[in-house]
């Protein structure tokens, strides 16, 4: 160990002792200390079992915190940043961390730099620039801590000896002499978290009136052990952030904000961000809102007493008259609500925010949309406190607030004289986010297991992950959209049919991508989300969006009942119900339960789901339920939600029911049954209400419901028919299923005509070529086995074992099964769907072509080329598998013959020559033992008969006995085509020779489509 070793590796106490070296020399034991604690950090905060581990650690934290009693040279100051910031994270990792730091004192010594008193800006800046910069970082670390340990309940009586130092940072500052000196961003950094910490202390407020008549005017402990901040204390600050409200209409920092927007240059601004000083407006308006939350909806009504109380706090309207006369809204006259300017002149301070959201850099876009939210927050809190108080008493608001225009707009409400602009707002940040949630999606893909712990920003990959600035934007914008969309809600401020249409429509597509856009520690809002898009309100609107949806699109099924408002209130229920236990609890418990079902990865006899797969559990890791944890952990959890989360009541609904189960859960099963059932029939009217509202949205506004894959909501209609619990015969829910197969059968078809050439469907053989073969790869696109589970195969089998056994051939389940072998979908699929077919024996079961999902092109075209699907096609025709469904139309019988005979005479590729030989021979075979199939017509000409009798003596290879076969399959043909010559000659009423299925023959040679 060098004389220079750090003391966090050797506990010396002469490393401890100061350096008379000048201030430029860096001495080797502070830069290595910092590198540890840099390291420590990243190691905390890597999860809570890692935070743990160095708490274990004791005489390491104890040598931290004692290096806050060395001196306050510039490159210790740096060290005891990083010693703050670990402190803070590790409380942040576990409440008792943080009540450690609090009992054994460290908390105290980490912290005392905040009871040192500054007087004046004055007295601050005499330290030097360099020394400003670093004691602003050390306090804001410092706050950031004491913020943690308030949000956990302690230390909140801390704020009374705290608060004399903190007035300086609390009251708006000398701006110039700040931007002169350069240290703007170092001061209002300060201020920002100053108030960030009164925010925290807000939320330990109790209820006002409660403390009112209680007289219980100081801070202490309520019920459960934890502090209560005192409304004597809040009062007083909510003082000084009225006075931050008021700098609004300084001359410098109107000078300051018009600089921003490039109306006029200064070089006194020159080079200097805005975003500092909004982030300090923001913190105050969080605050306000916060301290206004504290004051109930029942506030003038006392709890237990039939007393009226005709007041509020005299701060509320004084708050909300501050943001009138300062211009941070456009408001409109409170009597013929036409648009007027702001009382301060010019532009509102929404309408620059808003220009900031749009124009600025990054920090300013976030800074303006974090202050727009935090401003909307407090005039909504204020409205519905004055209208409470306006309804209770008529006499309120005071005569001398009322008799001002001011008092006007107070009385009528902030928000509904600023309706013009708060639609304007709500109109750009809904088109914001519907672009965001568009783009967002595609910056990165994770897999099944989502992101590594630790990834950051998403290292390796363009436009960043979940971590980027990107998405830390855009969920911002969401959270302010949500609150923007309830105050509309809440608040009756449209007038007219149209406009509230209107309305409804931009709140569902904006809270569809707001759900895709948030990420775990936004759980919260998530929820409140959901709740919204699930309302009864909303539901009943689905049900007269799907009304209007059938009446103008002609191919789907159409039906005239529709669902009953307390259907609807059904559907609120057991949505909600399901979608919180399915997205927003933790994934552990059930994991640790299923694990020995899911070991093998694969599926077992008897099980019907596809279930996720499942990380490693330790029971030491778990999140107990209350505040014990503050940060957020991406294991034991599901978010972000993927884009096709809203289909879950379908897609999963036997992932948590059926999943592992045996035999001898079938009792069980059969109880649970009526649950899954109305999961499923209140997922299906969800999906069909989502998917025709968004056919009333613009069409060139990005719809979140467009960009979920077709192949998951095909996959979803399957899943729901695997829990046998009766869906296709509930008359309703039967309805909505087919419309649902129909619209997304459309949306195949839309698909496919984009992916395929329009010659390749060209039902004359002669136009399909080898020269579209390089084309054919891109016709399948719905890849089941390798985007939803690589046991896909097994996932069909199931599927046509229930369909033999309980479908007893519905038209709807079998076209469903049918959809496994459109051309679309991956080879692996389409083969796995024939060869279950096969030996469930269900092929006369299956629909006729015509009634099945799509257009019957997008099952014939492009020609079959896949030997091991070709082979199982002829497997299927010698074995007599297809026999019956024949006589009954199926299109199993109809593909086979289809592919089979356009491969072997149109469209094999020249190297494959061996393989359309051995087919024809296999099927020359058949014919020589089932002598019925010769004598069956042929709807082809003379000319093709002798081609391809040519082809088939080519394929026999010199074999006798298979040219003897020819021959009379040659012979036949010619007589039936003679003999039909000769009746259409003599009378075109003589019946066809043909078989009973029509225009299709039993012959895989002569037969033609």
């Amino acid at each position: 160990m060098t004389k220079h070793a750090s003391p966090l590796l050797e506990s010396d106490s002469n490393s401890f002792k100061a350096s008379n070296q000048p201030l430029k020399f860096i001495d080797p034991s502070v830069a290595l200390e910092e590198c540890i604690l840099s390291i420590l950090v990243a190691i905390a905060r890597h999860s809570p079992i890692c935070a743990q581990a160095i708490m274990k650690c004791d005489r390491l934290i104890e040598l931290i915190v004692q290096r806050f009693t060395m001196s306050e040279k510039i490159d210790i100051l740096s060290l005891k940043i990083k010693s703050v910031v670990l402190l803070k994270v590790l409380a942040r990792s576990d409440r008792k961390n943080c009540f450690a730091f609090v009992k054994s004192g460290a908390f105290l010594t980490v912290i005392w730099h905040l009871y040192h008193y500054t007087s004046s800006i004055d007295q601050w800046l005499k330290s030097g620039k360099e020394k400003c910069k670093l004691s602003s970082t050390l306090m804001v670390e410092q706050l950031r801590l004491w913020k943690v340990c308030i949000q956990y309940g302690y230390c909140v009586s801390y704020f009374s000896d705290v608060f004399p130092s903190l007035c300086l940072w609390l009251n708006p500052p000398n701006f110039g002499k700040l931007i002169e000196n350069n240290v703007l961003r170092e001061f209002t950094t300060i201020s920002m978290e100053a108030y960030h910490v009164l925010e925290a202390l807000a939320r330990r407020l109790p209820i006002f009136f409660s403390e009112k008549h209680l007289d219980s005017q100081e801070p202490g402990f309520t019920g459960d052990e934890s502090e209560a901040w005192s409304w004597s204390c809040a009062v007083p600050m909510v003082d000084l952030a009225i006075k931050w409200l008021g700098s609004k209409k300084d001359p410098f920092i109107c000078k300051f904000f018009s600089s921003q927007k490039g109306i006029r240059n200064d070089f006194v601004f020159e080079g200097i961000s805005l975003a500092p000083l909004l982030w300090v407006y923001s913190a105050v308006f969080k605050m306000l809102s916060r301290v206004v939350e504290r004051i109930p909806q029942d506030i003038l009504t006392q709890i237990g007493s039939d007393q009226i109380v005709p007041w509020i706090p005299e701060f509320i309207p004084q708050v909300g008259l501050e943001i009138i006369k300062n211009g941070f809204l456009n408001f409109a006259d409170a009597s013929d609500m036409n648009p007027k300017t702001s009382p301060s002149g010019g532009n509102s301070f929404v309408e620059d925010l808003c220009f900031w959201r749009e124009h600025g850099e990054f920090e300013m876009s976030l800074a303006s949309v974090c202050c727009l939210h935090g401003l909307m927050l407090s005039i909504v809190n204020i409205d519905r406190l004055i209208l409470l108080a306006k309804t209770e008493s008529q006499a309120y608001p005071p005569k001398d607030v009322n008799s001002s225009r001011e008092g006007e707009i107070l009385r009528v409400g902030m928000f509904k004289t600023s309706l013009v602009e708060q639609r304007s707002m709500l109109d750009l940040f809904t088109k914001k986010i519907a672009l965001e949630c568009d783009s967002l999606r595609l910056i990165e893909t994770f897999g099944r297991g989502g992101p590594a712990p630790g990834v950051g920003i998403g290292w390796g990959v363009c436009g960043g992950g979940y971590w980027s600035l990107a998405v830390l934007l855009a969920q911002n914008d969401s959270a302010f959209l949500m609150s923007l969309i309830e105050a509309f809600h809440t608040i009756p401020t449209l007038n007219g049919l149209t406009a509230q249409e209107s309305l409804t429509l931009q709140s569902i597509n904006s809270a569809l991508a707001v759900c895709l856009v948030l990420g775990p520690r936004d759980i919260g809002l998530i929820e409140k989300t959901m709740e919204f898009l699930i309302q009864a309100p909303i539901l009943y609107n689905f049900n007269l969006y799907i009304q209007r949806f059938l009446q103008l699109n002609g191919k789907v099924k159409q039906f005239g009942w529709k669902y009953s408002e307390d259907d609807c209130l059904i559907f609120c229920r057991t949505l909600s119900s399901h979608y919180k236990d399915r997205w927003l609890t933790p994934k552990g418990s059930k994991s640790v339960k299923n694990k020995s079902n899911l070991s093998d990865g694969t599926f077992k006899s008897g099980r019907v789901s596809l279930d996720t797969i499942y990380e490693e559990s330790d029971e030491t890791n778990r999140v107990v339920e209350g505040c014990t944890c503050l940060i957020v952990q991406w294991a034991y959890q599901r978010l972000p939600l993927p884009g096709h989360w809203f289909f879950s009541p379908v897609s999963t609904i036997c992932d948590s029911k059926h999943a592992g189960r045996q035999k001898s859960d079938a009792q069980s099963i059969m109880q649970e049954s009526s649950d899954l059932f109305d999961v499923a029939k209140s997922g299906l009217f969800f999906i069909l209400g989502i998917e025709a509202f968004s056919s009333f949205l613009p069409d060139d506004f990005p719809k979140p419901v467009l960009s979920v894959p077709l192949i998951w909501k095909l996959h979803s209609l399957s899943v729901v028919l695997l829990t046998d619990i009766g869906v296709l015969d509930d008359e309703k829910s039967r309805d909505v299923y087919e419309v649902l197969q129909d619209l997304y059968g459309q949306r195949l078809n839309e698909a496919m005509s984009r992916r395929h050439p329009a010659d390749i469907v060209e039902k004359d053989a002669k136009h399909l070529p080898s020269q579209l073969e390089n084309k054919r790869s891109n016709i399948e696109f719905l890849m089941f086995q390798s985007e939803i589970h690589d046991s896909y195969s097994l996932f069909i089998e199931t599927l046509v074992e229930q369909f033999s056994s309980v479908s007893y051939g519905d038209v709807l389940y079998g076209r469903q099964i049918v959809l496994y072998l459109h051309r679309c979908v991956e080879s692996q699929t389409r083969l796995a769907a024939w060869n279950a077919l096969n030996s469930a024996r269900v092929f006369e079961l299956l629909p006729p072509l015509e009634k099945c999902l799509a257009d019957a092109e997008g099952y014939l075209q492009p020609i079959e080329d896949n030997e091991a699907i070709l082979e199982a096609y002829v497997k299927s025709w010698v074995s007599g598998a297809l026999d019956r469904s024949a006589s009954r139309g199926s299109v199993a019988y109809l593909l086979s013959l289809h592919h089979l005979s356009s491969y072997i005479f149109h469209s094999y590729p020249v190297n494959n020559l061996l393989l359309r030989n051995k087919l024809s021979r296999s099927l020359l075979r058949d014919c020589s033992q089932k002598h019925h199939r010769k004598g069956v017509g042929t709807s082809i000409g003379m000319s093709d008969v002798e081609k391809r009798l040519e082809v088939l003596k080519e394929a026999c290879e010199k074999n006798s006995f298979l040219l003897t076969v020819v021959e009379e399959l040659g012979s036949s043909a010619k007589s039936e085509l003679q003999w039909r010559i000769v009746r259409d000659d003599i009378s075109p009423s003589i019946p066809s020779q043909t078989s009973t299925t029509g225009s299709i023959q039993f012959d895989p040679f002569m037969g033609k489509l």
